[in-house]
C-alpha cells in the first residue's frame, strides 16, 4: 500500500483496486463513488463524501478476512442496482436494506 501510494496518481483507492486485481493481500477496502453511496444506504457507516473517511469506517466494522471482496462487491451493486435512482425492488438484499425499509421513504 504505501509504496503504492508514493506514485505520483494513485491514491488508496487505486491502490486498493492493483492490490485486489494483483492478489496481494488486503491493506483496505476499495471504496469509490458507488461504495461511499451505498455503504450508507445499506446501514454499514454513516453518510459521508470523502472516500478515505468511507474506507476507514469500514474498516472498523467488517471483518479483514472480507475486505479483498467487499469494496468490489458493494461497488457493482452500486453500478447495477443501488444506483442514484435505485431499483431497489430488485435488490438481492433488500429485505437488510436500511434505505429500502426506512418506513418515510
Amino acid at each position: 500500500m504505501h509504496a503504492l501510494v508514493a506514485l505520483k496518481g494513485i491514491g488508496r483507492k487505486s491502490a486498493n483496486v492493483i492490490m485486489h486485481e494483483t492478489k496481494v493481500p488486503p491493506a483496505g477496502i476499495i471504496a469509490d463513488l458507488h461504495v461511499i453511496r451505498v455503504a450508507p444506504r445499506i446501514g454499514l457507516i454513516p453518510e459521508t463524501k470523502d472516500g478515505i473517511k468511507a474506507e476507514k469506517q469500514l474498516m472498523q466494522v467488517l471483518p479483514n478476512e472480507i475486505w479483498d471482496e467487499i469494496g468490489m462487491a458493494i461497488s457493482f451493486l452500486g453500478r447495477e442496482i443501488c444506483r442514484p435512482q435505485p431499483k431497489c425492488p430488485e435488490c438481492p438484499i433488500n429485505s437488510i436494506c436500511k434505505y429500502y425499509n426506512e418506513p418515510y421513504k
